[in-house]
């Protein structure tokens, strides 16, 4: 689809403009210049004929006086003739140049208020037309006591359509969302682009959220369809945030800034979602806003502490790997559980700021326990996937071993299935890298979300790590059961090791190593704790076994402050950076 950028769309009615570019005036000066040049040029044509006929009168050469006058005359009206011709030239000359220079002026003028107040890529209204609207719109629903809607669209991974098939389809998909709004908005509706993946749908005359409901349906359904853009076909996500005069507001800055809250919690909600405003959404927004302040400041003022929770081999009760896990002791609010702060880490990019601490500091931990240690530990980091794409994350990881002297085979990356299912040439490239220096990988959360294994043959990693969610019920529950039995026999088809998290049960304990599990991870053995508490805990030494097969029960010290029982017994707890 091609921008429509030679159109000069014109204004609604009441719709208000900026101030025209002015039109140049005649300068008066250039005119009275061109008459006194007239004037001057006749006096001096007569003054020569005047000349000419005395001399010839003094000559008297026998030519009388009555021809030569007539012969002075003759030649001043030609001469006067020719002037005057001379000057209307001019004149016409000068009046053709002005009309051209006018034209020009005002067919600027057009293309002026064209970019002022419709989006060129697009040839919707943008922002300041739309406002101004919405202005329209609350003094007529003020004078008549009428509901409007007012829609923000956001549309999702644009960057990975430009990254991949370039600007040009970037383009092309959004002109597209705009034509597909636009045929299924009323006749008085206004759809506007707002910024680079954003538009909004002003909908007057709305009866109610119901309807607003159904109509955002709507426009997310059109949307949601694929795109066929230079032969592939792109499924690009949209969301929506709904905000309803004048239940909501009936302050313009408010309206649009309530509706921004709500599309931003339509993203965290799902894909294909609309979320109507409300009140609890500013304070929900207002404390992000805060909390993303005092974490800028709990990177760089030391608040942030690692945690560490061993992994088990059930077979001699030796703890040959820990994971680590960010917490933050936020002062005056006590520790902050990671599901609140990570996300606003991911959204703020200080996650790699964040990510580059952990990782440091993980491995300086590994480098003080396996000093003196007759067995490796191997330090677990989890890698946001923000951290790992944008960013040359392998010279990351080789700068800090070497800063650090921590040696490869002491950590452990722990990556998503998300990130690992990506057919990117540079995330192999990346996996590649760290596979060369001797840095094993994981999948964390194995088998939460996705179905497809195809990966495991073309990515190298030695671990997978079964999410909490299937083993909290085994053996009680059949199906999971046998979800955690399969799991574990494509493991042993691929030689790949295997951790079963949330362990906490000995019945759990007992499953586990039926069926051929012989790492765990969880809070039988151990809550998340400082290093210090884990240097105690290993320094005590000696297997974690009763009997040949069942470890026993690991209390935490007792001098080790932990997290609530609650800020680690779930997936989001873990503090993944």
């Amino acid at each position: 689809m091609q921008a429509r950028h030679d159109a000069v769309p014109l204004l609604a009615q009441g719709d208000t403009m900026p101030s025209p570019l002015p039109l140049p005036r005649r300068r008066p000066g250039l005119r009275k210049l061109r008459l006194v040049a007239l004037a001057g040029g006749s006096i001096l044509v007569l003054a020569c004929a005047l000349a000419v006929f005395l001399l010839r009168v003094r000559r008297r050469d026998g030519l009388d006086w009555n021809a030569a006058l007539e012969m002075t005359l003759l030649a001043a009206g030609l001469a006067g003739t020719l002037a005057l011709a001379c000057h209307a030239i001019g004149l016409r000359s000068l009046f053709l140049r002005q009309r051209r220079l006018t034209d020009d002026l005002r067919r600027r003028e057009a293309e002026y208020r064209t970019l002022a107040l419709y989006d060129e890529l697009t040839g919707l209204p943008n922002r300041t037309l739309l406002a101004d609207r919405v202005r329209q719109a609350i003094a007529e629903g003020a004078r008549t006591g009428n509901q409007f809607g007012l829609m923000v669209v956001g549309l999702d991974h644009l960057e990975e359509v430009n990254d991949s098939l370039g600007q040009g389809a970037r383009d092309a998909l959004l002109c597209e969302s705009a034509m597909r709004l636009q045929c299924r908005m009323g006749t008085c509706d206004t759809v506007a682009r707002l910024g680079a993946d954003e538009f909004a749908v002003l909908l007057p005359g709305a009866r109610g959220p119901d309807e607003l409901g159904l109509v955002a349906r709507k426009f997310i359904d059109a949307l949601a369809a694929p795109y066929l853009l230079d032969g592939h076909a792109v499924v690009v996500p949209a969301r929506i945030g709904i905000v309803l005069y004048p239940d909501d507001s009936v302050a313009i800055d408010e309206l649009f800034r309530f509706a921004g809250a709500a599309l931003s919690h339509a993203r965290r909600a799902g894909q294909n979602t609309f979320q109507f405003y409300v009140t609890e959404l500013t304070a929900r927004s207002s404390e992000r806003l805060e909390m993303a302040a005092a974490l800028h400041q709990a990177v760089r003022g030391g608040e942030l502490e690692l945690y560490f929770q061993p992994q088990v081999d059930l077979r001699d009760g030796s703890v040959p790997g820990v994971e680590a896990l960010l917490r933050w002791q936020r002062p005056g609010h006590g520790f902050v559980a990671p599901d609140k702060f990570v996300p606003i880490a991911e959204e703020s990019g200080l996650i790699v700021e964040i990510g580059e601490w952990v990782l440091d500091a993980a491995c300086r931990a590994a480098v003080a326990w396996n000093g003196a240690s007759a067995r490796p530990i191997a330090v677990s980091v989890n890698v946001s996937t923000r951290q790992f794409i944008r960013h040359d994350f392998a010279a990351t990881v080789e700068r800090v071993l070497a800063a650090t002297g921590c040696r490869p085979a002491w950590l452990k990356l722990e990556l998503t299935e998300s990130l690992l299912l990506e057919n990117d040439e540079e995330i192999a490239r990346i996996l590649g890298r760290l596979y060369a220096l001797g840095v094993a990988m994981s999948i964390d959360d194995f088998g939460t979300g996705y179905s497809a294994l195809g990966y495991l043959n073309r990515v190298p990693v030695s671990q997978i790590k079964i999410d909490r969610s299937f083993v909290s019920d085994v053996p009680h529950d059949s199906h999971k059961s046998e979800l955690v039995k399969a799991i574990l026999s494509i493991a042993a088809a691929l030689r790949l090791q295997v951790v079963a998290e949330g362990v906490e049960t000995t019945d759990q304990v007992d499953y586990l190593l039926a069926h051929g599990c012989w790492f765990v991870q969880g809070y039988l053995f151990g809550v998340p704790m400082p290093g210090a508490a884990l240097d105690a805990m290993l320094n005590a030494g000696g297997p974690l076994t009763v009997g040949p097969a069942v470890p026993a029960i690991m209390p935490s010290a007792p001098s080790a402050p932990t997290m609530p029982a609650t800020a680690g017994a779930h997936r989001d707890a873990k503090g993944r950076p």
